[in-house]
């Protein structure tokens, strides 16, 4: 047919013309294999942090879950609905025990599919759960070096000296010295395999981040903590006021950043931490209107682990004046670093957060 002269017709005195239409070839062997259903299972079956195929017949398929005593209630659920409708819509069996019992939680079905599909929902929900934790450990840096210290101190005292009438600026506000620390990210550990699992984490940053990225021991690292910034975009109502990490170089700084977002996604991976940035700010918190509530933590101390926050009232403070006249302060230079799991409101003899493990 000629696509200049094509078919004419006329419909209640309308024309309409008729194009030829070519519709593919398609090979009906590919749309009569369903493999749909095929890449879910093999999607569902894949290995789930925190869950173990302990035993594998013709007769079904068990599973245990590794999960703190803590979400016990949210696999439950209210009258326990939310087991029973897990239950019903896998075709499963899920066995709790009580939270005074240092058992795990089982899964049993028929096939692995439906176990390992319930298995990923119980994970879900514990994930979930643990978003509106508060923090109990965190990944740590210290800043504590004894002429950082020295001049922390001196920055304290003249900020208070110069800044006494600028709104809401109080030694309460301060940081205390022997806690100075860049904030690699923060974890929820509910129970002593969590605790164990963040340590093994940690450990292997060493040979898998450490090494290949650095090119060198962490200890044997050094950077300065010079300038200040803050957090938010009006000086005249800063919540948080901290100094800045560098390094002698541009490639040492890249490095470094990628070292501490590779340590984050490395932490990701187990469900203990959960990292909302893409990149990890470096930063050291000098001041933070937080303090002010007696928080021993950092600057994230009144958020649970999804990053919102508790319905609580922070009174900023007016930093234009700090910044004007401190904005380039030098604090000094850390010679060696060191990645700490920090634990929470807990402190060693030094007066820096209890040391749980380190690299």
């Amino acid at each position: 047919m000629d696509v200049m002269k094509p078919d004419l017709y006329y419909v209640d005195g309308r024309c309409y013309r008729r194009m030829k239409i070519k519709y593919p070839e398609y090979n009906d062997e590919i749309w009569n294999d369903d493999i749909s259903q095929l890449n879910a299972e093999n999607e569902i079956c894949e290995r789930i942090e925190g869950v173990v195929i302990t035993e594998e017949t013709t007769e079904g398929v068990l599973a245990t879950l590794n999960i703190a005593n803590s979400y016990f209630c949210y696999i439950v659920g209210r009258k326990k609905e939310t087991k029973l409708r897990l239950e019903k819509e896998t075709n499963t069996t899920i066995t709790v025990p009580n939270q005074e019992e240092r058992l795990p939680v089982t899964v049993k079905g028929k096939t692995k599919y439906s176990v390992m599909s319930c298995a990923r929902r119980i994970m879900m929900i514990v994930n979930a759960a643990r978003l509106r934790q508060p923090f109990t450990h965190f990944l740590s840096i210290p800043f504590t070096a004894l002429e950082i210290i020295t001049n922390f101190e001196n920055f304290k005292d003249s900020v208070l000296k110069e800044c006494v009438e600028c709104n809401n600026i109080c030694e309460d506000l301060f940081q205390n010295p022997n806690r100075l620390h860049l904030t690699v990210g923060t974890l929820v550990l509910m129970n002593e395999n969590e605790r164990k699992i963040a340590r093994e984490l940690l450990h292997q940053c060493k040979e898998s981040l450490v090494l290949p990225i650095l090119k060198k021991d962490l200890s044997n690292v050094s950077c300065r903590l010079h300038g200040i910034e803050i957090m938010n975009d009006d000086p005249a109502n800063v919540d948080v006021l901290y100094g800045k990490v560098e390094f002698d170089s541009v490639e040492e700084l890249d490095k470094f950043q990628q070292f501490v977002d590779k340590v984050c996604e490395h932490f990701e991976t187990s469900g203990l931490l959960i990292n909302k940035f893409e990149h990890i700010k470096l930063h050291v918190t000098l001041l933070n209107n937080l303090f002010q509530r007696g928080s021993d933590s950092e600057e994230l101390s009144d958020k649970t682990s999804d990053g919102e926050k508790n319905k609580q009232r922070r009174v900023a403070f007016d930093a234009r004046k700090i910044l004007k006249h401190f904005g380039d302060f030098e604090f000094g230079i850390q010679p060696s670093l060191s990645l700490h799991l920090s634990q929470r409101y807990a402190f060693e003899s030094n007066g820096y957060y209890l040391c749980t493990d380190r690299i």
